[in-house]
């Protein structure tokens, strides 16, 4: 990663926007081919039912009515049976007079006699899971039979498809031949118990939290063998989870967007897998890999917006980092400033994934893949992320405070009246002295802002004491504020100003706001210094 951002410092401008353009081609790219494949699919003809034929009736003096009763076709071809299924035993309110009726088509289907061979038998299913009836009206014609199943003979048939079978006192029916076995099948559909749904909700949330879990624990390991114990406090109060720490943008100490939107696609179609998987598997018992459908692609968009996202800010620099704590509107501000890019990202990453887990709850009991995802969407994710980059690329990188140093010890200052205190602001992409604006408040005992002690440091009061050399004239990593003198100081002798601040300096009482010319900000509170505060001696300004 050093080597690539040492690579992307060395880029001339020039290149860098046709680059850029190139990774937002990329990713609309691998949204056509999603697309192109959603309207293969929803352009793939229907077969072709197989035409019906008609079995010329021979005279029944030479055929007995079990050699000649044959069946065509079953309608129809879905039936709902109202009879919850679930994993453990339980009660169903389906009334049990409810009915299924089931028309089965043919040819030479006997009258209802009291002869045996003229009993008609239906079946639903496989041994030993099927449903059997002997109630059975035949039409006038005898071309077609009404079979009626009650509640009770389908109580413990299970989801899914199952032929029908139709025997003529003990005999099966003949098939017509021009009709396959497939188009003498109905699936049976029965709405999953609450109770079923919890489970199979239970063990999929257990499978990945296991699978966080792994990520956890690598993430703290990482989290306390690189990083010394004050850069994972937010603020004086709490240290950082594992979480936080995943998402956390070292170099500005804020939540990064790119690795966020990425985790919480990740997150989304893991457990989706998981769900389906395990829901067709319990309730269905068909175990096999789940078609992505559509979400391979929007992975594929995540992935390549935080690769591009990550370039970017090599290469352009990054954002400011705000406020000293790092939170949640990190993902929509940038520097500090609201950057509707970013709000759009987050909007369509949240309707699209909370969308995706309602439709998979809604029709995980008969989905074979994960919801297909309409072409308009891949478009929009493409343009979405499109945008958030190109946002990145435009704007200006942001400030980012590292070490605030105070020159000397207040009461050492007040001995030698010929002294100049000043304080040196050290970071990364600072404004110039020019165009640069430093405010200092101090905090109270809860750590919140006193406004009345605000005090905003002119330009006259500034300057800069290292350039950054990779943005001449713009940029710069040190500034310094010289006190003596700055008429921004309340209406009290300034060394007595000074004996406060130093004061409050040392308690980690004071707040100190960079704002560079553009309103990115950079806030420094002493809770996290890098490196840590130290005595330096005087230095010359630029």
């Amino acid at each position: 990663m050093h080597l690539f951002k040492i690579a992307g410092k060395r880029i001339n401008k020039r290149y860098f926007y046709p680059l850029l353009s190139l990774a937002l081609v990329c990713i609309l790219l691998f949204t056509s081919v999603g697309v192109g494949q959603a309207q293969e699919e929803q352009t793939a003809p229907e077969s072709t039912p197989a035409p019906t034929t008609t079995v010329v009736q021979q005279p029944s003096s030479t055929l007995t009515v079990p050699d000649v009763a044959s069946i065509r076709g079953v309608s129809p071809k879905e039936l709902y049976v109202s009879i919850p299924q679930s994993l453990v035993a339980e009660s169903f309110r389906a009334d049990s007079e409810d009915k299924l009726n089931l028309v089965i088509t043919g040819n030479n289907f006997p009258k209802a006699e009291s002869s045996s061979k003229n009993n008609i038998t239906v079946r639903i299913g496989h041994p030993p899971d099927f449903a059997t009836t002997n109630t059975v009206r035949v039409a006038e014609d005898g071309q077609a039979i009404f079979a009626t199943f009650s509640s009770s003979q389908l109580k413990h048939l299970p989801r899914g498809t199952h032929p029908i079978k139709v025997e003529v006192a003990g005999n099966a029916t003949s098939i017509d031949p021009q009709i396959t076995e497939d188009q003498l099948q109905v699936n049976i559909n029965r709405p999953i118990s609450s109770l079923t749904t919890l489970i199979v909700f239970g063990f999929t949330t257990l499978a990945t939290l296991f699978l966080v879990g792994i990520i956890y624990l690598l993430a703290k390991e990482s989290k306390r063998g690189n990083a010394p114990t004050q850069s994972l406090k937010i603020g004086n109060h709490r240290e950082i989870n594992a979480l936080e720490w995943v998402l956390l943008d070292r170099q500005t100490n804020t939540f990064s967007l790119a690795r966020t939107q990425f985790v919480w696609w990740l997150t989304i179609i893991v457990f989706g897998y998981l769900f389906l998987f395990i829901g067709r598997g319990i309730i269905q018992n068909i175990w096999e890999f789940i078609p992505l459908s559509g979400f391979a692609y929007t992975f594929l968009i995540s992935l390549v917006t935080l690769v591009t996202a990550q370039a970017t800010s090599n290469i352009r620099g990054t954002k400011g980092s705000g406020d000293v704590n790092p939170s949640w509107s990190d993902l929509v501000v940038h520097g500090g400033v609201i950057a509707l890019e970013r709000v759009q990202q987050v909007v369509w990453n949240l309707i699209i994934g909370i969308a995706f887990i309602v439709i998979l709850l809604v029709t995980y009991t008969t989905a074979s893949s994960l919801p297909t995802i309409p072409q308009e969407i891949l478009v929009l994710m493409g343009i979405s992320a499109g945008g958030y980059i190109s946002g990145k690329a435009v704007r200006k990188a942001g400030p980012n405070v590292t070490q605030v140093v105070l020159w000397d010890e207040p009461q050492e200052l007040l001995q030698n009246p010929q002294a100049n205190p000043y304080l040196t602001i050290s970071g990364e992409h600072l404004s110039q002295a020019g165009s640069a604006i430093v405010q200092i408040v101090y905090l109270d005992e809860s750590n919140n802002e006193k406004p009345e002690t605000r005090i905003e440091v002119k330009q006259e009061n500034l300057s800069t004491l290292e350039p950054d050399a990779d943005y001449p004239g713009e940029f710069c990593k040190k500034l310094q504020i010289n006190f003596s003198g700055m008429n921004a100081l309340p209406d009290q002798q300034w060394y007595d100003w000074l004996q406060v601040f130093g004061e409050n300096f040392t308690a980690q009482k004071v707040k100190i706001t960079i704002i560079n010319a553009d309103g990115q900000r950079s806030v420094w509170d002493g809770t996290n210094p890098v490196p840590e505060r130290k005595i330096t001696p005087p230095q010359s300004a630029y």
